[in-house]
């Protein structure tokens, strides 16, 4: 008996021992800027249980697992969206948790609908997740936006493949393009940056409609467009993926990435990237190639360290590579660039970012310091014809962040500094043309929030520019909830940039127009105002939005491309007259029935500019848009289906009366309608998809003008308002481990 007792001891005595365990991490958010903010008192619970523990005022915890049955435990903190946490065989855990997006959450096992509009923010910010951009063959950030009707994605030119964006109805340069909360698209990378985000990297995509944060900067005149690339500290999700796609255009693309952590405080990433087009194409026979031949590699490495306390800090590095060739078909590009080797069109570059964040928590509540450094060489060879150009920018941002509150947390507040140097090495047809900026400034932002109604930020930012003097750049958001479901919204603010006229405008080198630069030119300076109503409702059980934006973009100067006044010509000068864009959309997202999505939206833009004294309507910019996209997914056997129409309308053409080539042409182009669609079958560790774009192949007609004497004064591969390519088929896989 003693020694049945004894041995029924120890066997207790072992079987806790072999299933306990101690568990320990973190809990935090991401702030606006990309820092990291602690969450003391989030509740940590296992699972179907009471038991469990909160996080510390350094946001750290200690849980004790005592059971076998223990395997997940739930994060909840008010104000942020619960996370369900699997354990399996770690022992520390980084956990985030994101803010609530009240109105438009599908709550379907925790799971959120494709993109939504936080109700919390007084900034108007949509968030695409995962499930947006996996409607569509997102290759990169430029083919991102097919699903949505606030971002326009096209192609500048006939020749090149550069592809532009437009939000609130004018072109991407006037919206703030970030990679993680730090200037990725702008400069040098104007025409091509869209492309060196690949899909497969990307975590989510914010849009900022209005002026934003003057925490940012003051370049956001119209908005701004953040992408969150994917996160190695995340416990959740895949560790290594596989990403492949083809299309019958000749276009392969391979993804590889790979997360590591370490331990509680070390982790990493590493993305891959190549995309190859080598197939010759001219659908049209007009001896012009379809699109451009292409031969890029991309890789990026990403570090997370946090200290188990008060410290964290993200680095890393990423190299672009990128050859483009098109033009005639019969082009060499190895051969000299004569009327002999017929027109090509080259584009070469090398680019080479790194960042470094660190951020610092006090014991204090919601006090933190943060600093974000980052460096970016852009070296760029290109040839457009006879014409040839060369460019070096060599540009370094520094931005120290202070936040903390004011009698309590509903005053927040933050302050800082920042410094940037921006050096500029350009050529064009042996002309040099050199620019160093050094921009110091200083920003303070005041939060305030009343309850779950009202918000409200406002701050100003001043920086003191070495070329045209100070920027002042003042800004204000309005957030109010009369009921729970009713969010009203209103903004004003103003922003800053300075062109680089070469490569925004490459377009028109695609062309025997004569460039002209008519004076010095300043910088571009606008005011931002919009108003907006989001309004969730109920129908048959089902919920759904309706979201009705309205916004004013007015330049105070602006550089002007002044395509009409002579088409042999492109004149460039400053804003001498009016100019503005007035947008209005309205946009309705709903599920019809469970796991049947349908948005329908549709978009106004007015936009004018002063032209040679005369007041028109800004060219190539669609007056109506419209979308139309249907989701369904059968779960039970894991069928995902995606079709999406896009209605454009007529947008008014640049004056080519002159031309001897655009006698078909009239003063606006015709309206048109594009269909794509997508199927996707879910495996357990695999995703294979197959779809279409441009199913009714509709092509604009003779795109490039001209185009049987390519040196000669008709030549203009310019003027794009349809595509030029003809219906594609694609498909790939997707392969991922967790």
């Amino acid at each position: 008996m003693k020694y049945s007792i004894i041995l029924f001891l120890f066997s207790v005595f072992f079987y806790i021992t072999s299933h306990s365990q101690t568990l320990k991490g973190h809990v935090m958010s991401a702030d606006e800027v990309g820092g990291m903010t602690v969450l003391p008192g989030a509740n940590i619970v296992w699972l179907n249980s009471t038991s469990g523990t909160t996080t510390k005022d350094d946001g750290s915890f200690i849980l004790e697992k005592t059971d076998p049955s223990q395997i997940q435990f739930k994060v909840t903190y008010v104000g942020f969206e619960t996370d369900t946490i699997t354990v399996g065989d770690k022992t520390s855990f980084h956990i985030m948790l994101d803010p609530v997006k009240e109105l438009k959450q599908v709550i379907i096992e925790g799971e959120s609908s494709a993109s939504s509009i936080n109700t919390v923010n007084p900034v108007n910010m949509e968030s695409l997740n995962k499930k947006e951009l996996l409607k569509a063959a997102c290759c990169n950030l430029s083919e991102s936006f097919e699903t949505n009707n606030s971002v326009d994605a096209e192609f500048s030119d006939a020749i090149t493949g550069a592809k532009t964006i437009k939000l609130l109805g004018l072109d991407g340069v006037y919206s703030q393009i970030m990679m993680e909360n730090m200037p990725g698209v702008r400069g040098l990378s104007s025409s091509y940056g869209l492309t060196y985000i690949p899909g497969p990297w990307i975590e989510s995509i914010q849009i900022t409609k209005g002026p934003g944060s003057v925490v940012n900067g003051y370049e956001s005149i119209t908005g701004s467009i953040n992408t969150e690339i994917k996160k190695p500290f995340h416990v959740e999700g895949e560790t290594f993926l596989l990403n492949l796609f083809g299309s019958n255009s000749g276009r392969y693309e391979a993804n590889v990435n790979f997360k590591h952590l370490f331990n509680e405080k070390w982790s990493t990433a590493l993305f891959t990237h190549t995309s190859q087009l080598h197939n010759k194409m001219d659908h049209n026979e007009d001896g012009f190639l379809d699109m451009p031949l292409n031969e890029t590699y991309i890789v990026m490495n990403k570090w997370n360290y946090f200290s188990g306390k008060k410290h964290e800090a993200q680095f890393g590095v990423k190299y672009v590579a990128s050859d483009i060739n098109g033009g005639q078909v019969k082009f060499d590009p190895s051969e000299e660039h004569s009327v002999e080797n017929g027109y090509g069109v080259g584009v070469s570059t090398k680019r080479f970012e790194g960042f470094m964040k660190n951020g610092f928590v006090f014991d204090k509540p919601n006090t933190s310091i943060g600093t974000i450094v980052n460096y970016v060489y852009h070296d760029q060879n290109a040839f457009y014809g006879l014409n040839n150009y060369t460019g070096i920018e060599r540009y370094v941002n520094a931005n120290f962040i202070y936040q903390s509150f004011m009698f309590n947390t509903n005053n927040s507040y933050k302050i800082g500094a920042s410094f940037m140097v921006d050096d500029y090495t350009e050529s064009f047809d042996s002309i040099n043309y050199l620019r160093t900026e050094y921009v110091p400034g200083i920003f303070a932002e005041y939060h305030f929030v009343s309850g779950t109604k009202f918000s409200l930020l406002a701050g100003i930012r001043v920086d003191d520019h070495n070329l045209y003097g100070i920027f002042t750049t003042p800004r204000l958001h309005l957030k109010y909830n009369p009921t729970t479901n009713t969010t009203l919204r209103g903004s004003v603010g103003k922003g800053y940039r300075v062109a680089n006229v070469f490569v925004e405008n490459s377009n028109v080198l695609t062309s025997s127009r004569t460039l002209i630069i008519t004076e010095d030119l300043l910088p571009e300076e606008g005011w931002n105002y919009g108003v907006s109503l989001m309004q969730g409702f109920k129908l048959n059980k089902n919920e759904g939005t309706f979201t009705l934006d309205g916004y004013r973009t007015e330049f105070v100067n602006q550089i002007v491309v002044d395509l009409d006044s002579d088409y042999s010509s492109v004149y460039i000068s400053n804003l001498h007259g009016q100019s503005y864009s007035n947008v209005f959309q309205g946009e309705v997202n709903y599920e019809v029935f469970t796991n049947f999505d349908m948005r329908v939206a549709y978009k106004y833009i007015d936009a004018k500019s002063t032209y040679n004294g005369d007041l028109l309507e800004v060219p190539l910019t669609n007056k109506n848009r419209g979308l139309v996209n249907f989701a369904y997914e059968l779960k039970k056997y894991g069928w995902v289906f995606d079709f999406t129409t896009q209605f454009y309308g007529k947008s008014r053409l640049p004056d080519l009366t002159e031309n001897h080539d655009a006698h078909f042409l009239g003063e606006y182009s015709e309206p048109y309608y594009l269909l794509l669609g997508q199927i996707t079958k879910k495996f357990k560790n695999l995703e294979i998809y197959a779809g279409s774009e441009n199913i009714t192949n509709y092509t604009q007609h003779h795109p490039i003008l001209g185009f049987d004497e390519p040196f000669g004064e008709d030549f203009d591969a310019s003027v794009i308002y349809a595509p030029i390519m003809e219906r594609k088929f694609y498909g790939g896989l997707s392969f991922t481990l967790n």
